[in-house]
């Protein structure tokens, strides 16, 4: 019991109980300069004070300047009265009598640098290219010969038309990044309906490798089937190689649930699979994150797509000019030559004869 009691009255809950109690005190002459507070209490609130009071404004500053020109309370007890430091209040009463006026405050931080002609016509060329946010154009800036801050280049977006303020930005939640070390060990699959008017309503089916975010295959359809998810995939293979492994929604293009086993068999998706050996992973249910990738992708797709013509060239830009956050940006790595860099390094078997005519 006395324990618990001792880690009370040491807690930041008592603590913060006591700041708000001694906040109103502290601002009354009679208390501070009778000094009711014994030493102990005093320290408490010399170091907690901060955390329970505003910061320094007008008002604050005419008292501190009243105060002092009064000369009834030492520049301590003003201090503590503000929650400002001895010097602080020793300061502002120097250009009082300097100026013979209350000084205003003026605004934290340093003044702001004027946006120069060269910076927004290089930003605005760069943007036009990569289609980046502006962390991302800091860094391909940087791989430039330019060192220009991401909120500054994020102010130049905003004032071009080329972003948006946010007022209240999500907060992420804590995660844990999962990614294949290896090309083609593993594809994402899915189904997306298009937003843009030119393609309203039609759906858009995308494959993407997980290790270097390359683009495999995609195609536009009326409406999304198992025929035409095996159509696109086939074609990708044809190109890029098999993946070792898939993985996708429980969509009925992709997945057959049991109810459907029973009455109608598995997908001619899921066939096509067992047929070319790919092992078929299926996300959690109701779990978008199992599939986070090419769901991200899609969110790429929609807000960056009214830059383009086609989306054959949408996805040539995505493959091959933008450099991918998940990669080395100052180096502009992009999804096409990360899909090659991090393909598997195989041993290769050759016939022993064949050096020996090199030698003859």
């Amino acid at each position: 019991m006395i324990n618990s009691c001792i880690d009370y009255l040491f807690s930041s809950n008592f603590l913060y109980v006591i700041r708000k109690l001694l906040h109103p005190l502290a601002r009354i002459d009679r208390i501070v300069r009778k000094s009711i507070l014994s030493d102990f209490w005093k320290s408490v609130w010399r170091k907690y004070r901060c955390n329970g009071m505003a910061k320094l404004d007008d008002s604050k500053v005419a008292w501190i300047i009243k105060s002092k020109a009064e000369g009834r309370l030492t520049n301590r007890d003003i201090a503590d009265a503000v929650a400002v430091s001895i010097s602080r209040v020793q300061q502002l009463y120097r250009i009082y009598k300097r100026s013979n006026c209350i000084p205003k405050l003026n605004k934290a931080g340093r003044k702001r640098k004027d946006i120069s002609e060269e910076e927004r016509n290089v930003i605005k060329k760069l943007y036009c290219i990569y289609k980046a946010n502006a962390c991302y154009l800091e860094k391909i800036l940087h791989a430039h010969g330019y060192s220009i801050n991401h909120n500054r280049i994020h102010r130049i977006l905003v004032q071009e038309g080329l972003a948006l303020i946010e007022e209240r930005k999500h907060v992420r939640k804590k995660w844990i990044r999962y990614e294949r070390e290896y090309s083609n060990s593993l594809w994402h699959a899915d189904w997306h309906c298009i937003k843009d008017p030119r393609w309203r309503d039609q759906w858009l089916i995308c494959y993407e490798d997980d290790a270097s975010r390359l683009i495999t295959g995609y195609g536009v359809n009326s409406t999304p089937t198992s025929e035409y998810s095996v159509k696109v995939l086939d074609s990708a293979i044809a190109r890029y190689g098999k993946p070792a492994a898939m993985i996708s929604d429980h969509g009925s293009t992709f997945y057959a649930v049991e109810s459907d086993k029973r009455d109608k068999g598995l997908t001619e998706f899921e066939i096509y699979l067992l047929k070319n050996k790919i092992r078929f992973i299926v996300g959690r249910v109701r779990h978008p994150q199992s599939n986070g990738k090419i769901e991200k992708f899609f969110d790429i797709f929609e807000s960056k797509i009214r830059y383009f013509s086609s989306i054959d060239e949408f996805m040539y830009w995505y493959n091959c000019i933008r450099p991918h956050g998940a990669f080395d940006i100052s180096k502009l790595e992009t999804p096409i030559k990360m899909f090659y860099a991090r393909m598997p390094q195989r041993e290769m078997l050759m016939d022993p004869s064949l050096l020996l005519r090199v030698v003859e």
